[in-house]
């Protein structure tokens, strides 16, 4: 499915971002992905079968700070993978060493403030969540720096399009918090045990990511120079605005729907909620494989004064493949499987569980396109999907009443959003051609 659509995007026969490279790592993270999503859904069931509810509770807030977390890795991800891919095509390996330099050092930093904030104040977390122990605080408070400083190895590997050993990352993550997960959990450490797997797995992780990266040959050292000039500095600290509204948009988007299903609906509906919407964005995290797979690919595209249009036109293609495959699962089997897994109460969820993938499939398409401009330099349509996130915001508090009313907000909301931000791309035109030298590149020292 995604070799043949990304191979026929192939715009210029001695394109450094030639379609059956995009094919091979957009298949290889593809697949990288849906195996980690099995994992963490795995280790999610293993969890709910032995901890008590109220364990599983604070289990699962471990995840959700992570996931916060995930935010600012995120955003240093896609720094390092813009400017490291441009650095590539002006070929300027010392550019991209300085920067990975500099964003670590931030990585660092910012993780060490939020362990601070984590550890220090371990009692005062558990006691506002009304969580059991103060612990599973602390011990996620440690994994925080490395959890940061291995996003910018990420993005330098997939900035120079090393797709294959990107997604071999995202693997041992995985195989690393399951496997130490179930046992811990096994062994009777509860809560404690399930979260250092994960603060453990961020280390792995980290480990990994540098040993690819001096594999590579693209990790910095004691004799890399320190500190970026002024003009790169400020380019790569303005692109942060951008990439933050993208984040907080998608952070908006992804969970306040479920947030208002919590709040509004009794609780057993509000559980059948939380499923069919646990199932139905599968088609995003999914379709994330492709946004990650094109954006280093655009940006670089952009740097040699091609058009990158025909990079997006294919992605659109197989996330809408993809969409259509999951929309017409879910319709077919959706409330058989739920059914079996959760149980009966979860058997007629067919058609809700298709709608909801409908409009997942559509926000997946928004946010393609809103990636692919960020990548290019370009930052409205960023604005456009945050926008799309208070629509859907106030869409849901009208439909708060029912599981139908909810979803019927989705489909609206991220009909509207993908028209919007639709129209801004055809209004874009030919992205703008840089010049052979880019305004970002360090000069040679």
């Amino acid at each position: 499915m995604t070799g043949p659509a990304l191979s026929d995007i192939e715009e210029t026969s001695g394109s450094a971002t030639d379609g059956r490279q995009l094919a091979s790592g957009g298949a290889a993270l593809g697949g990288a992905m849906l195996i980690a999503n099995a994992g963490n859904y795995l280790l999610n069931v293993f969890l709910g079968r032995w901890l008590t509810p109220a364990e599983f509770a604070d289990a699962n807030l471990m995840v959700t700070i992570m996931l916060l977390v995930t935010a600012i890795a995120i955003s240093l991800q896609l720094m390092a993978a813009r400017f490291a891919g441009i650095n590539a095509v002006n070929d300027d390996l010392s550019a991209t060493l300085r920067l990975s330099k500099w964003l670590e050092r931030g990585a660092y930093g910012v993780g060490l403030a939020v362990m601070a904030l984590l550890a220090a104040g371990a009692g005062f977390w558990s006691s506002f969540f009304n969580s059991e122990s103060a612990w599973p605080f602390a011990i996620l408070a440690l994994g925080m720096p490395f959890y940061l400083a291995q996003a910018v190895g990420r993005g330098v590997l997939q900035g120079t399009l090393l797709f294959r050993p990107l997604a071999m990352t995202f693997v041992v993550e995985m195989v690393v918090r399951v496997s130490l997960g179930i046992g811990l959990v096994a062994l009777g450490l509860g809560v404690v045990g399930a979260t250092i797997a994960l603060a453990v797995s961020f280390v792995a992780t980290f480990v990994h990511v540098r040993y690819l990266t001096a594999r590579h040959g693209l990790r910095s050292d004691s004799s890399t120079p320190r500190g970026l000039v002024p003009t790169v500095k400020a380019d790569v600290v303005s692109y942060f605005g951008p990439i933050g509204l993208l984040l907080l948009g998608q952070i908006i988007i992804n969970n306040g729907d479920v947030l208002m299903a919590k709040r509004f609906l009794e609780p057993d509906t509000a559980g059948v909620y939380a499923a069919v919407a646990l199932v139905g964005r599968a088609v995003f995290f999914l379709s994330w494989s492709v946004a990650t797979t094109l954006f280093p690919a655009a940006a670089q595209r952009q740097e040699r004064g091609e058009n990158a249009n025909g990079l997006l036109h294919g992605g659109i293609a197989v996330v809408a493949i993809m969409g259509a495959g999951v929309v017409a699962g879910a319709y077919l089997l959706g409330g058989v499987v739920l059914g079996k897994v959760f149980g009966p109460e979860f058997s007629d969820v067919s058609g809700p569980l298709a709608w909801y993938a409908f409009a997942t499939s559509m926000f997946a398409i928004a946010n393609l396109i809103v990636s692919h401009h960020l990548s290019t330099g370009r930052r409205r349509e960023a604005v456009l999907l945050l926008g799309g996130s208070v629509a859907q915001t106030a869409l849901l508090f009208f439909g708060r009443n029912s599981i139908d009313s909810l979803i019927s907000a989705q489909v609206v909301a991220m009909a509207l959003l993908l028209a919007v931000v639709a129209l801004s791309h055809t209004a874009t035109g030919n992205a703008p051609r840089r010049s052979p030298r880019s305004p970002i590149q360090e000069p040679a020292s």
